[in-house]
C-alpha cells in the first residue's frame, strides 16, 4: 500500500496573521496544498492522508473535497504528526511525505523516490538546491548518492541541498519520537540503513514566511 502523508497541523507562527490557514492560501491560482497533492497523485498512491487539528476547519473541508482521509489530532510537531498519520499501516507499506507549504519541481519527484525505495533503499529523500539552507535540513551524500549526514538548520551548511520530500517504509518511521526532527531521524538511520538522496531540481520554495509568500504571489 502506498500512502501520501501530509502533515498540516502546524500553527504557522512564522507567517503571521492570515485570512485562512496556511495550507489553503491561494498561490499560483489554487490553494498551495493542491500543488503537493498533484505531485503525490502522480505517483499513484492508494490513499492520501492529511493530518490536521480539528479547529483548522478550512483545511479539513478542503482535504475532504480533495478526497483525502483527514486524521484529526493535536500533534505537537511534525514527527508527532507523522506518527499519527501512519496509525493502522503495516510495516512494509510505503509512505510519501511532503509539506503543504512548499512549491517544487519536477512533478514526478515522488515517482522517482518510490523507484529508489523499490530498488532497495530504506528511505529516499528528494533533494533541492536552495539559498535558504540555514533554516532547513541540509543533506550530505557520498558519490553514489548514499546519505552520510543530515544537518538540521545549520549555521554553516555542509552542502548545497536540503531534503524537501521523502519516500519511506512505515517501519522506518516507527522510531520517530516527539521533539525529534524527521531529518535528524533519517540522518541517524544512515550509518545502518540505506538512505538515498536524489537531486531533483533547484526549484524549491517554502511559503512559510511573509516575504516568501509575497514574492511568490508577485512572480
Amino acid at each position: 500500500m502506498v500512502v501520501g502523508l501530509i502533515p498540516a497541523a502546524g500553527h504557522a507562527t512564522r507567517l503571521g496573521r492570515q485570512p485562512s490557514s496556511k495550507e489553503v492560501i491561494e498561490v499560483r491560482g489554487r490553494p498551495v496544498m493542491d500543488h503537493l497533492v498533484e505531485r503525490m497523485r502522480a505517483a499513484d498512491p492508494d490513499e492520501l492522508r492529511v493530518v490536521t487539528r480539528p479547529e483548522k476547519t478550512d483545511v479539513v473541508r478542503h482535504a475532504e473535497a480533495l478526497g483525502a482521509r483527514v486524521v484529526l489530532g493535536h500533534p505537537s510537531d511534525v514527527s508527532a504528526s507523522l506518527q499519527l498519520g501512519i496509525e493502522g499501516l503495516s510495516p512494509d507499506d510505503e509512505v510519501l511525505i511532503g509539506f503543504p507549504d512548499s512549491l517544487w519541481e519536477p512533478p514526478d519527484g515522488f515517482s522517482r523516490l518510490l523507484a529508489e525505495l523499490r530498488a532497495g533503499a530504506e528511505v529516499a529523500l528528494g533533494l533541492f538546491e536552495s539559498d535558504e539552507l540555514e533554516r532547513a535540513d541540509v543533506v550530505v551524500c557520498d558519490p553514489d548518492g548514499r546519505v552520510t549526514r543530515i544537518a538540521v538548520k545549520p549555521e554553516q551548511p555542509p552542502s548545497d541541498v536540503l531534503w524537501g520530500i521523502a519516500a519511506t517504509r512505515v517501519r522506518s518511521l516507527r522510531g520517530l519520537t516527539e521533539g525529534t526532527e524527521p531529518g535528524a531521524h533519517f540522518g541517524a538511520m544512515a550509518p545502518q540503513k540505506t538512505v538515498i538522496g536524489i537531486r531533483l531540481s533547484s526549484e524549491w520554495i517554502d511559503i512559510g514566511t511573509p516575504d516568501t509568500l509575497e514574492r511568490v504571489r508577485n512572480s
